[in-house]
C-alpha cells in the first residue's frame, strides 16, 4: 500500500510540475512578445509621446498585462543573467520576425 501511495504522489507531482513549466514558458513567451512590441512602438513613435502611450496601453490591454507586471518581471529576469539572456533572445526573435513580415508586405 505504501508503494502505491508514493508512486501516485510522485506521478501527481510530475504532472503538476510539467503543467506549471508549460504555463511559465507560455507566460515568458507572451512577456517577450509584449516587451518586443513595446520596444518596437518606442522606436516607431519616439517623436510622439502621446501616440506612444496610447499604443503601449493598447498592447498591454490586448495582452492583459499591466506595466507594473512588465517592470516586476524585468526586475526578476535581471537578477538571473541566463534567464535575462534567454529572454532577450526571444525578444530579438520576435522583432526579427516582425521586421521580416514588414519587409515581405512591402514587396507584395
Amino acid at each position: 500500500m505504501g508503494f502505491k501511495r508514493a508512486y501516485t504522489f510522485i506521478l501527481i507531482a510530475v504532472i503538476f510540475i510539467s503543467c506549471r513549466s508549460d504555463r511559465e514558458k507560455d507566460k515568458d513567451a507572451k512577456f517577450a512578445q509584449t516587451y518586443g512590441e513595446i520596444l518596437f512602438l518606442t522606436e516607431k513613435f519616439k517623436n510622439d509621446t502621446i501616440q506612444l502611450k496610447v499604443k503601449i496601453d493598447s498592447v498591454l490591454s490586448a495582452n492583459r498585462i499591466e506595466m507594473r507586471e512588465i517592470d516586476s518581471i524585468a526586475r526578476s529576469y535581471s537578477k538571473n543573467p541566463e534567464k535575462w539572456a534567454s529572454f532577450f533572445e526571444e525578444v530579438k526573435k520576435y522583432l526579427d520576425k516582425k521586421n521580416l513580415n514588414a519587409q515581405q508586405k512591402k514587396h507584395r
